[in-house]
């Protein structure tokens, strides 16, 4: 039996230690509102499930290390076939590696993003921000979340045109020359290009290819054979040319290798001329010029420095007179020993010289119209044009690079290409949701794939968005998907192909938990690649 002094200790002491729970369960029950409340209206984590937006984002995916030239790359995991022969990106098609054992691949999951759920109630979408939404063909199913880039926005007409974007106001969507390039942020285009060879990727054992492998880079007093730096002894003037049969300058994308898609099977690759072409350039003496040229589009586009003066012009292939376009800037030039490192970019209509990081003047830019652009890309006028696409492949890209005045060392030297969106037909999973009345010509099977054709812009209402994948062979988006979900024709809008502003649940803006991989076979995905994280560009 306990003392007075005791039982008086308990009595006292009772109602703190009920007051103390009651303050802990009021506290959790205040932070799980407040969680909630921050999911709900802030921020939230999704998964990334699939390749479309690959390599911006990766679905789940298997990572390939090259025994070839030590370059490591992913290809998507779902659907693959993996009996083939596995192909280095650095070396292009042309050079399949051995056959790959599942044994020796490392299987990553789809990257953890967070995305800004409360951004678009108060501020509109951005064109080329990259946006989770409801999918609207199936806003409940196993896909019901989305993420894709936007590329249009409300009230515009979108025509994709040789990979790029035209838009014009939806009320003149029937005027082919209101059509406008529209180009992308400065950071958003670094942030995309996709790297097509690089120097310091090269064959160990190039004797154990299926052919007689050669550097796409080759010129008379040059040596680029087994090497990752170029090497001229001579200061008279000198060119690097570029092999297309060595290395096809096209949208071929490693990801997509395993695939076993429709339009991936076709092997539909189509050539492709935004490109950046990049070296570390080191002069042995002063004096040292040098000049870029890219013949493609009908056009030869120059970039060149020299004298002081970095400088871009642009001229018809055929034209032997002035040039049309040009513009020059004073820049620092090359000297002896120093590392010069040079960027030419070619993309969007619009060309940039890129001096040690920092832009040279103002892009030299030039605004065609789709008419024109499908005139010069495709060789033929656009009512013949319109009879024979998709099938038609834009003409070849040639990079030629022409130097003087010292012998020269190049390091590191990369060509990347950008983005292109791919035109298409439609196929009966567009119809795979009953047709709301009145659309039935919209989506046809077998008809152009929406925004693609001149007779199929893609016309946006007032709370409409076009969403694309970056990975436009691998992608799903709104050049295909068809009619909505009758969930959505009832409750929100009917159009087909189309995001409305009521199915937007946010943008994307922190990679937060960069494709995991699992500590045992098959299972969850448990340590990120830390290197990746990232901001979402």
């Amino acid at each position: 039996m306990g003392s007075p002094e005791q039982d008086s200790s308990q009595v006292i002491n009772a109602p703190e230690h009920e007051t103390s729970t009651v303050a802990t369960l009021q506290s959790l029950i205040v932070a799980f509102v407040l969680a909630m409340t921050f999911r709900g209206f802030v921020t939230e984590g999704f998964v990334i499930p699939t390749g479309s937006m690959a390599p911006t984002l990766m679905g789940e995916h298997l990572l390939i290390h090259s025994n070839q030239t030590g370059y490591t790359y992913p290809v998507d995991a779902k659907g693959a076939n993996l009996s083939g022969a596995a192909v280095d990106p650095m070396l292009g098609p042309n050079y399949p590696l051995s056959t790959i054992s599942p044994r020796t691949l490392r299987h990553r999951m789809g990257d953890r993003i967070l995305v800004l759920k409360g951004l678009y109630p108060f501020s509109n979408p951005s064109r080329f921000d990259v946006v989770v939404f409801k999918n609207p063909t199936d806003p409940d199913g196993d896909a019901e979340n989305y993420i894709k880039r936007l590329i249009g926005l409300p009230n515009e007409a979108i025509w994709l045109t040789d990979g790029d974007v035209f838009v014009a106001p939806a009320v003149s969507c029937d005027d082919w020359s209101a059509y406008e390039i529209q180009r992308k942020p400065q950071h958003v285009q670094r942030a995309v290009w996709r790297p097509v060879y690089h120097s310091d990727f090269i064959p160990v054992h190039p004797n154990r290819l299926s052919g007689t492998y050669a550097s796409p880079w080759s010129g008379p007093v040059w040596e680029t054979a087994d090497r990752r730096s170029y090497r001229c002894e001579v200061a008279q003037p000198s060119t690097l040319s570029w092999d297309n049969q060595q290395l096809r300058l096209s949208d071929w994308t490693s990801y997509n290798m395993f695939s076993m898609s429709r339009s991936l099977r076709a092997g539909r690759d189509t050539n492709i001329s935004d490109l950046r072409i990049a070296a570390a350039v080191v002069a042995d003496q002063d004096g040292l010029t040098m000049s870029l040229h890219l013949n493609t589009r009908g056009y030869q586009f120059e970039f060149s420095i020299g004298d002081g003066v970095a400088r871009m012009r642009m001229r018809p292939l055929d034209a032997r007179g002035p040039w049309i376009h040009e513009q020059a800037t004073e820049v620092e030039m090359p000297r002896a020993g120093r590392v010069y490192n040079v960027e030419f970019w070619h993309v969007d209509q619009a060309m940039s010289i890129w001096i040690n990081g920092s832009r040279v003047g103002e892009p030299l830019e030039y605004d065609w119209a789709p008419p024109q652009r499908i005139e010069q890309s495709y060789g033929m006028p656009i009512d013949a044009w319109k009879q024979r696409s998709p099938r038609l492949q834009p003409g070849e890209a040639n990079l030629r690079w022409n130097f003087a005045g010292s012998p020269l060392t190049l390091h590191r030297v990369q060509v990347d290409r950008d983005l292109y969106y791919r035109v298409d037909t439609l196929t009966t999973q567009a119809t795979r949701n009953a047709t709301p009345p009145g659309h039935d010509a919209l989506v046809r099977p077998g008809s152009p794939a929406f925004g693609t054709h001149p007779d199929k812009p893609a016309v946006l209402g007032p709370d409409h968005f076009f969403m694309l994948g970056d990975n436009s062979a691998a992608s799903s988006d709104s050049r295909l998907w068809g009619n909505p979900h009758p969930y959505v024709v009832h409750q929100i809008d009917d159009s087909p192909f189309l995001v409305h502003r009521r199915l937007l649940l946010g943008k994307a803006w922190l990679v937060y938990f960069p494709a995991p991989y699992p500590l045992t076979e098959n299972g969850p995905g448990l340590v990120p690649s830390f290197g990746n994280m990232r901001f979402i560009r």
